[in-house]
């Protein structure tokens, strides 16, 4: 009898294929039907313009944005912007120069080859967006085989899992131009590469972890969600590997000092051009009469709105006034507060003991990271960080999570894939949707 083919498409496997077609469309639609740059576009294209035209990093609070980028913002481009930039107050200039260099630096080259269009610039910096996107699909089915064990198992927990990169404002992240896109692709590359080191007690792929980290604080300083679990994970790992004490010592010195030896050069340089490590200081002057022009003091009490923003985190921030009423918005705080406290409740009874540790750890103890984190900045810094795209690389973990608890379940696989079914067709529908207004409509 002939065996079927490992190709065959199973309706499952066409779940799959189809949200990865919903993925591609909309990331492709994102590339090339926004007329002009969305969200923070326009200043981190001008940070890649600077590295790749000038060879050199912005200044926060100098630099400007470009003509070029100028003109493209207000729709006249090839012919020059109407507007100053130096007259714009911050939307004028390039407020992203405090962010870390690598996305910037990696972008240059492919920057410099797209020729003299700056639109054709523009589009070439999304698709390599959406490459980044799928291949933290790709990453992601991965890490879901991992955690599961078996690949043709693994199918329904990937399927409900892959539901996050459909979100809109994940895909706009990923897919114009910042360093979103990277920043993500390491988030879930992070959390696969920590997992094979748990299980495998494994002291080099450790090693490895500690340079991804320091690969994504070069990306992003959000990427600190994931440190916690580096800690945990090399203490797990190190206790229990079989190597001799001074290898052991020397592999926990090594996860602590190579994201800060990879992050110095950085940190040395602003402290020369801001006299600060982060440039914090210069940030908050340019930004805080934008985000906090009233001064507002935030106190404990702000907290519970601020969380119920995060909760907001499957649509963009460009839509949510327009797109969210009242109704849609307490739903969506429903759906997301039941995502982040069922989805570790339904592994707390796991056995053994240690894959549940593992589980908590890698894939909720990031989520649970940030919003502290945000916490921390609102009260003490007194800066309003809650946005919920600086929780994006983490919410593949937690999503994967969910799909484990739910698989606990009586019937458990089909539970999984008529949800990820569902939600794959609403989100078909809001992203349809969505093409037929601002900004997809210019």
């Amino acid at each position: 009898m002939r065996r079927p083919s490992l190709l065959a498409l199973s309706p499952l496997r066409a779940l799959i294929a189809a949200q990865l077609v919903v993925i591609s469309a909309a990331g492709l639609a994102t590339v090339f039907s926004l007329p002009k740059f969305t969200g923070d576009e326009i200043a981190h294209f001008s940070y890649v313009q600077s590295v790749a035209e000038e060879g050199r990093l912005p200044l926060m609070g100098p630099s400007l944005i470009s003509p070029q980028a100028e003109a493209i913002y207000e729709g006249t481009y090839p012919s020059p912007g109407r507007l100053d930039p130096a007259k714009r107050g911050l939307g004028g200039r390039s407020y992203e120069a405090f962010q870390p260099p690598l996305y910037y630096l990696l972008s240059a080259a492919p920057f410099r080859l797209a020729g003299g269009d700056y639109v054709t610039k523009v589009r070439l910096l999304r698709l390599i967006g959406l490459a980044l996107l799928l291949a933290a699909a790709l990453l992601l089915w991965r890490l879901t085989v991992e955690v599961i064990g078996d690949r043709d198992a693994a199918e329904p927990y990937f399927a409900f899992a892959l539901t996050a990169l459909l979100w809109p404002g994940i895909i706009l992240r990923a897919v114009t131009i910042s360093n979103s896109g990277l920043e993500f692709l390491i988030g879930v590359a992070l959390t696969l590469l920590l997992w094979r080191a748990w299980s495998q007690r494994s002291a080099g792929l450790l090693i490895g972890a500690a340079v991804l980290v320091g690969f994504g604080l070069l990306t992003r300083l959000t990427i600190i969600v994931f440190i916690p679990g580096l800690l945990i994970c090399a203490f797990i790992v190190l206790r229990q590997s079989q190597i001799s004490a001074r290898a052991r010592w020397l592999a926990a010195a090594g996860v602590v000092a190579i994201p800060a030896l990879m992050m110095a050069p950085w940190l040395l340089s602003n402290l020369d051009r801001y006299g600060s490590l982060t440039g914090s200081r210069v940030v908050r002057q340019l930004m805080e009469p934008f985000f906090n022009p009233d001064g507002i003091k935030y106190t404990l009490s702000d907290i519970p709105s601020r969380l119920l923003v995060v909760t907001r985190a499957p649509l963009a921030e460009e839509w949510w006034i327009e797109l969210l009423s009242g109704l849609k918005r307490w739903v969506l705080t429903a759906l997301m507060t039941a995502l982040v406290v069922l989805a570790p409740l339904g592994v707390l009874r796991l056995r053994p003991r240690e894959r549940r540790t593992q589980l908590l750890v890698l894939l909720a103890l990031p989520i649970a990271v940030g919003i502290v984190w945000m916490c921390y900045v609102l009260l003490v810094l007194n800066w309003d960080f809650f946005l919920p795209r600086y929780l994006y690389p983490a919410v593949p973990g937690l999503m994967l999570l969910a799909a484990v608890s739910i698989g606990r379940l009586r019937r458990g696989a089909r539970a999984l894939t008529v949800g990820a079914t569902a939600i794959t067709a609403l989100l078909t529908i809001w992203w349809a949707y969505l093409s037929t207004v601002e900004p997809f409509t210019g």
